[in-house]
């Protein structure tokens, strides 16, 4: 009984391995497309470090009447970035037209689990959804 507990175990440590590692929080850095989020799709943030806090704000602004009536360039898309677990982290998005929403007390941001899908592409998952199956997705530019 004790051979077949450590041969689970075993082939669980060695089947998550990979995605047990510590990932680096310097990997967000770059700028990514956003993607599988309709109004949003083809808006670029620029990730980058300061402060030893990581943070996005708009590098490129997509078609939509919508994002171009209530974001600009340079406006700050994700306020935060913490990690959740050695593969995991939790993204703070604000949300469009947020200054409107706070006139209202209503929420200006949406909070994501994270994870890497691969070193280009960042999964989102909302309501305990699995960010290595979302559609909704960032995707590395440079």
């Amino acid at each position: 009984m004790k051979r077949l507990i450590v041969l689970v175990l075993g082939l669980f440590t060695l089947g998550c391995g990979d995605r047990m590692k510590e990932v680096p929080m310097d990997k967000f850095i770059g700028i990514w497309e956003i993607k599988g989020r309709g109004t949003f799709d083809g808006m670029q943030i620029k990730i980058e470090k300061q402060d030893g806090k990581m943070s996005g704000k708009i590098y490129k602004l997509n078609e939509n009447k919508w994002v171009k009536m209530f974001a600009e360039k340079d406006d700050v898309w994700v306020s935060e970035i913490t990690r959740s677990s050695n593969y995991q982290f939790k993204l703070s998005e604000k949300k469009l037209a947020s200054d409107l929403f706070s006139m209202y007390g209503l929420s200006t941001a949406q909070d994501f689990a994270v994870e890497f899908i691969d070193d280009n592409t960042i999964g989102l998952g909302t309501n305990n959804g699995d960010p290595q199956k979302s559609k909704r997705i960032y995707k590395r530019v440079e």
